[in-house]
């Protein structure tokens, strides 16, 4: 599949800001539309892009201005976690579903750890790549159905 079906079918227009725009309504636009980016354009073009972590960092550099507020402020209470036992397809599910990146891994009430996409994103790639070497050693030796009936 090439990038192109996905962003054709996603339906979802891409959301930009001007790099004039105040950070206040660029993290507005993101709370509203539930994304963790948005590109900046000038003049139509792509001049740069706006992360969770680019403003988690700007945060972190004028830290006097958020200081008296409490991670309980801020988190969000009773997230959806998964179970160590769940299979990668049921994790990619909760994550696309609940439009996560982050699940706990919990089993019982003991937090097991942390599973991001990107582990799920890896741990696929490990397994295609794997398939893809087997499929490729199998073709190779592939037996000769002509020499073996001539």
């Amino acid at each position: 599949m090439k990038v192109r079906a996905i962003t054709k079918n996603k339906g979802k227009p891409v959301i930009g800001l001007s790099p004039n725009d105040s950070l206040d309504k660029a993290v507005t636009l993101m709370m509203e539309n539930r994304i963790g980016s948005i590109v900046v354009t000038k003049a139509g073009k792509l001049i740069g892009i706006l992360s969770e972590r680019d403003v988690l960092r700007i945060l972190h550099e004028k830290h006097a201005m958020w200081a008296p507020a409490t991670i309980a402020d801020a988190m969000t209470p009773d997230p959806i976690v998964c179970h160590p036992d769940n299979t990668l397809e049921e994790v990619m599910n909760l994550m696309v579903d609940n439009n996560v990146r982050h699940l706990p891994v919990v089993y019982g009430d003991k937090l097991e750890g942390m599973l991001s996409i990107t582990d799920i994103v890896e741990e696929l790639l490990k397994k295609a790549k794997f398939e893809n070497k087997l499929l490729k050693n199998y073709i190779q030796n592939w037996p000769d159905v002509e020499a073996e009936t001539g």
